[in-house]
């Protein structure tokens, strides 16, 4: 269905990616809608019709019910993306057929309007065949069913006669009719799966010959609509979804890309004379590699404007003209990266990769957002993964690219990979506290901090862009909000544009303890304990889950504090705690005391990117036991036992 394709196009639709012909079903009708739906998709009739070469023409018919006002106002305005260096868009008929019968007829050119994705914008790139077409329909009512036709041609395919879509069955409306017929020339097999089919649905394949061709058509019916939750992976990878191609296998598109790029990577002179520069000095090849990483990601600006004659949106520049004009979008950075790294001897290849989401590997379909590097070991498999599009980052590859699918372009060919998952101890936060309670039921004390990787460039992120005085509030804001009262002074922080050294702040502090020598609130038993581990544990905002949840980091936070106890009491009242422990997350707190001092340390480990419905509890249970331990005060008893 081209509503949804529309939808799921703009998705995709980040630094890399031009045009996919995706081909979407959706139907339904109001014999069934369950209560939350707002609109029904009563019937669709799509037919593909595929040429040799892989081109084809898509013809999209739709009916769809309107059941209240917010149904109304989803679908008042349809959106189509089209990229003009592959396809054409027309709109056949467009109509709205009241609950008599009556069809009223909408001239979709008069009120549409095209415009540039604003995603690529944001992103610092300009195509100027990338459109939006967003077409109003004047009118609408509840009750009404909106009836149009589209025709799509696809005169260039992205990979040369290949043909790959997936079809997504199962959206936040209802479907009850759909049929799809894909008609194939003799010399092109097809390939197909329907994965994820809930219980209920229907679906019937069937294949026969037709006119010279061979016909695949699927009729489905009666697919529930999903319920969307907060932070769960992409549409594409968890609804009911039919995927087809043509390529049998993986290696068929890495080979594709290799042969793509493979001749834009030659070095010019002047390439091969900065990477001489930047080996000077450098005294292993870790060095080597660290320069000419970090040369690309800060020196080459990542913008663009898609002018590709081959495959636009996915064919990178010559390195040499990306190198001179020092700028480039991610696939030719990447291409520039490579070409330096060979230079330096090093054995690298572009890689695609779907950035944050994984691919289905039972069937090639390329549905990739984004190009990186790699080194490959002697064995011929990526050892380092490498992405020169961050310039505030230190890691070679950042987090929200881990547990990703991505396919190195070499000659030989390369299966579907993922990228590797860091453990969380090299994302860290560590903070310690030293302080000491004085007679006036003052603590006062300091406090320093440490972050490691993608915390790190978390920190350096938000810092980077902001004044001196607004960075110095936004720390201030960050030790502030562990307990009221506490104030800040003589706050110092590194440079964030300092890439030498992890970044580190450190401030002194003072707060008046509200139960003057009764009881202590340390800070280092605060509710908040480091940058990221709230913005996680806070994602579990639901009491139960059918698809699972997107946590996106492994994180360490270690937090130690020690104080000193200047009071009459003689003795400290030290509050139960307990271990928490399961495959995703470890959470501690250690609290001692010896005479008047006291040390406490706390540690919060995030071991998993992602959580799956059936262990959700686990981190329900984990938010409870933070709140409960966070307002459990120490108390400070007098000699005889007497608080």
């Amino acid at each position: 269905m081209n509503i949804s394709k529309a939808r799921l196009l703009l998705y995709l639709l980040l630094p890399f990616i031009c045009f996919l012909p995706t081909v979407t079903a959706n139907a339904s009708k109001a014999t069934f809608h369950p209560t939350k739906a707002h609109c029904i998709l009563q019937k669709e009739i799509e037919h593909i019709d595929v040429n040799p070469d892989g081109t084809y023409t898509d013809t999209d018919e739709i009916f769809i019910s309107i059941l209240d006002e917010k149904g109304k106002r989803q679908q008042q305005v349809l959106s189509f993306f089209l990229n003009k260096n592959y396809s054409t868009f027309e709109m056949e008929l467009l109509e709205i057929i009241r609950p008599d019968g009556t069809k009223i007829n909408i001239d979709w050119k008069a009120n549409s309007r095209e415009t540039n994705p604003a995603q690529t914008t944001r992103m610092n790139i300009y195509d100027p065949n990338q459109k939006v077409i967003k077409i109003f329909i004047p009118g609408l009512r509840v009750d009404d069913v909106i009836h149009y036709r589209i025709k799509t041609v696809a005169f260039k395919p992205m990979i040369e006669e290949q043909f790959f879509g997936n079809a997504v069955l199962q959206h936040s409306f209802p479907l009850k009719t759909a049929h799809l017929t894909i008609d194939m020339p003799e010399n092109l097999p097809l390939y197909h799966l329907i994965k994820d089919r809930p219980a209920g649905s229907d679906v019937m394949f069937s294949k026969y010959r037709k006119g010279g061709k061979n016909s695949y058509q699927w009729k489905i019916q009666d697919i529930k609509e999903m319920v969307p939750e907060p932070n769960m992976p992409e549409l594409s990878r968890v609804a009911t979804r039919l995927l087809f191609s043509t390529m049998k296998s993986w290696r068929e598109v890495s080979r594709w890309y290799y042969n793509l790029a493979e001749p834009k990577l030659k070095p010019t002179p002047e390439i091969i004379a900065k990477v001489k520069e930047l080996m000077q000095g450098k005294k292993d090849q870790e060095e080597i590699i660290k320069a000419i990483f970090f040369f690309v990601s800060r020196k080459i600006r990542y913008m663009g404007l898609i002018e590709e004659a081959k495959r636009p949106g996915f064919e990178p520049h010559d390195v040499g003209l990306t190198f001179s004009r020092k700028y480039g979008v991610c696939r030719d950075k990447a291409a520039l990266l490579v070409s330096m790294l060979r230079v330096a001897g090093f054995r690298a290849c572009p890689v695609i990769i779907k950035a944050g989401g994984k691919l289905d590997p039972e069937i090639p379909v390329p549905y990739f957002n984004h190009a990186i590097a790699a080194i490959m070991d002697e064995k011929g498999q990526p050892k380092i993964y490498m992405d020169p599009t961050s310039e505030t980052s230190t890691q070679f590859l950042p987090d929200y690219e881990q547990d990703s699918s991505c396919l190195p372009a070499t000659k030989e060919g390369s299966e579907l990979l993922l990228t590797p998952v860091n453990p969380p101890d090299r994302n860290y936060f560590v903070m310690l506290i030293k302080d000491e309670l004085d007679t006036n039921s003052t603590l006062r004390g300091s406090i320093s901090v440490q972050t490691g990787n993608f915390i790190d460039t978390a920190f350096r992120s938000i810092l980077m862009s902001r004044s001196r005085e607004h960075q110095k509030r936004f720390l201030e804001r960050f030790i502030l909000k562990r307990r009221p009262g506490l104030e800040v002074t003589n706050l110092s922080w590194s440079d964030p544009g300092d890439m030498s050294r992890p970044f580190h702040f450190s401030c002194s502090f003072s707060m008046k303890n509200p139960q003057k020598d009764a009881m202590l609130f340390p800070p280092s038993l605060a509710q908040d304990l480091g940058l990221l581990d709230n913005w996680i544990i806070q994602r579990a905002s639901m009491t139960k889950r059918r698809y699972p949840l997107k946590l996106g980091y492994a994180i360490k936070t270690v937090i130690k504090e020690e104080t000193t106890i200047h009071s009459e009491k003689k003795s400290l009242l030290i509050p139960e705690t307990r271990d928490f422990s399961n495959k995703y997350f470890d959470f501690h707190t250690h609290i001692t005391a010896s005479g008047k001092s006291l040390k406490i340390e706390r540690q919060f480990v995030n071991k998993a990117l992602e959580v799956p419905p059936d262990d959700y509890h686990l981190l329900l249970e984990l938010q409870g036991e933070l709140l409960q331990e966070s307002f459990q005060p120490i108390f400070l008893k007098r000699s005889g036992g007497e608080k």
